[in-house]
């Protein structure tokens, strides 16, 4: 089953982070398919009572010019991938008019496309934070997310492996599963489990999350031979994972993004969690699930 991925693009250099990322994390490129995304924006609007030929022509102009934007692009990207390694019939092109916010675009075509991830680079998550500060309600913010994200802002490309952060919800064990899929055949990416305890419950560890962690990685083929496990005391539960993050050289950290009503473990790797990575994260790619 190849392994399809929406790829947010721009002519924004900073937003081909994200592609150069997917070029260099994948050593194994033949079961990738991915697909370019751009949504162009539309021209401003003329009013019935500003209308004449100069303002309609200037009009036609402006959404002429927006469109040659979205195919230098798309070019632009193609060349990026082809350059790092793919095949030129496994890369898709997709151009829409914009219907909502550029955000809003990419997440409605992320859920009908069924996609395995969508990847954000630098400009598209300065965007994607803007979009989530807005949000009112949390739960809202939940719902809007069906599929992972993949957010690469300062990445790393000479790095390996992913740090899988564990907890005891739903949100990672779908990301321990989305983890097993997209690593199935890349054997030059180790899976290190982390675990980051705090201090008052140092004591009171449940057991069993490694097991289950290694049960789905193992359930998508990915070989137990590369599965590492690491527990760390900490209270600080960002900086304990960015700092394995950085002594580790991860390519990408994955966790699951989770709420306080969860199980105990769910609430180190609660909103607030998630958030700081989000905001703080460089090195590596931060890989998100619900």
């Amino acid at each position: 089953m190849n392994k399809h991925l929406l790829v947010t693009i721009s002519e924004d250099s900073s937003a081909q982070r994200g592609l150069r990322f997917v070029c260099a994390f994948f050593k194994q490129k033949d079961d990738v398919r991915l697909t370019l995304f751009n949504t162009a924006p539309a021209p401003p609007a003329v009013w019935g009572e500003e209308a004449s030929y100069e303002s309609l022509r200037q009009n036609e102009a402006d959404a002429e010019a927006i469109i040659r934007s979205g195919k230098r692009a798309m070019s632009q990207a193609r060349e990026i991938f082809v350059t790092g390694g793919f095949n030129p019939a496994q890369v898709d092109d997709k151009i829409v008019a914009r219907n909502f916010s550029r955000i809003g675009d990419i997440i409605k075509e992320g859920e009908s496309g069924l996609y395995d991830a969508v990847v954000f680079g630098r400009r598209a998550m300065l965007k994607l934070e803007n979009f989530l500060d807005k949000s009112a309600s949390e739960e809202m913010l939940e719902a809007r997310f069906a599929f992972p994200l993949w957010l690469c802002r300062d990445v790393d490309y000479t790095r390996h492996g992913v740090l899988l952060c564990v907890d005891d919800s739903e949100a990672f064990r779908r990301m321990a599963d989305h983890v097993g899929f997209i690593l199935r055949g890349e054997t030059a990416h180790p899976v290190t489990l982390l675990r980051v305890v705090k201090k008052a419950e140092a004591d009171a560890r449940p057991e069993g999350l490694f097991g289950d962690a290694i049960g789905l990685l193992e359930e998508n083929g990915f070989p137990s031979r590369l599965i590492r496990t690491r527990l760390v005391v900490a209270d600080d539960v960002p900086e304990a994972i960015m700092r394995e993050s950085d002594e580790g050289r991860y390519a990408a950290v994955a966790v699951g993004r989770t709420g306080m009503r969860k199980g105990p473990l769910a609430r180190l790797f609660a909103t607030s969690v998630t958030h700081a990575l989000f905001r703080k994260l460089t090195g590596a790619a931060l890989w998100v699930s619900r």
